[in-house]
């Protein structure tokens, strides 16, 4: 993996739906990302995991492997925490309650 280091202090960067030809998993691009910060190479082996901020600029080459590699994003915040970007109809309350209704909390689906 490949991160642009310190970009994260620059908070959520404007980005542009990426062209097919760039293979972008989440078909986001930002431009001239290099002058967010130098990049630095995580050698990453199989079973290992790179824990940082979503708004560090990262990526990496293709997958070529046989093996699935998997992305997982986490994010905290305070029910009185307003969220952009439509990120609270995917919101799920894990303590308490949010009274103004902000937060969607979709239903956990039914066990089969």
């Amino acid at each position: 993996m490949r991160f642009l280091a310190g970009s994260h202090h620059y908070g959520h960067l404007t980005w542009r739906p990426s062209s097919p030809e760039e293979h972008s998993v989440l078909d986001q691009t930002i431009e001239d990302a290099e002058r967010y910060g130098p990049p630095v190479d995580d050698v990453l082996s199989a079973g290992e995991v790179s824990l940082h901020s979503d708004l560090l600029l990262h990526g990496s080459e293709a997958n070529m492997s046989t093996r699935r590699r998997c992305g997982l994003t986490l994010r905290y915040c305070a029910a009185e925490v307003r969220a952009g970007l439509d990120w609270n109809q995917k919101g799920v309350i894990v303590s308490g309650s949010d009274p103004s209704g902000h937060w969607v909390n979709p239903p956990r689906p039914a066990a089969e």
